[in-house]
């Protein structure tokens, strides 16, 4: 997020859209485990992930684990999981706009709101019955919602472009 941003001298603004406001190692966690068919691979997820956050690769991952933890990308996830999203964004001094939907089952709103509490100047907004991917959900269906991941005939969620527009437009202050 705010890590490659900090170091732009002409950055102007923010968009974070569903972004983790935690460490990813807590968000990978949590993914895992809302899975009860991933009941049997936790111990091994869980001892590579801790593994990972120690700065250490892992040379034997499972076959079902390589799609999350191959050693191709070991190194990125090394890095990743050293960051903590709030603590960069409570450094950011542009404007930032937070868009979160209702319905992300990736990343929640309590991902939004510890961003929002780490900057307060940041415009959060929240949009209802809106997806990961920034489209309209409108159920609890699960199986629905990862369906609209790969359907690109559906539009953005309304709301979604309105709140882009204003932040690009200026119409969010900085700090």
């Amino acid at each position: 997020m705010a890590l490659s941003a900090g170091g732009a001298p002409d950055l102007a603004g923010l968009i974070l859209a569903a972004v983790p406001g935690r460490p990813l190692g807590a968000v990978l966690r949590e993914q895992l485990a809302a899975n009860p068919a991933n009941a049997g691979l936790m111990p091994e997820a869980l001892d590579i992930l801790a593994h990972l956050e120690r700065g250490e690769r892992v040379e034997t991952v499972s076959p079902i684990l390589l799609p999350l933890f191959r050693p191709a990308v070991q190194g990125f996830l090394i890095s990743l999981l050293r960051i903590d999203p709030a603590a960069m964004m409570a450094e950011m001094r542009v404007p930032v706009l937070i868009l979160q939907g209702t319905r992300d089952i990736q990343v929640g709103r309590a991902d939004a709101d510890a961003l929002h509490r780490a900057n307060k100047a940041a415009r959060l907004a929240i949009l209802a019955d809106v997806n990961h991917v920034l489209k309209l959900v409108g159920s609890n269906d699960r199986a629905a919602n990862i369906a609209t991941y790969r359907d690109p005939d559906l539009p953005l969620a309304a709301g979604v472009i309105e709140a882009v527009a204003a932040m690009v437009g200026g119409r969010i202050a900085a700090p």
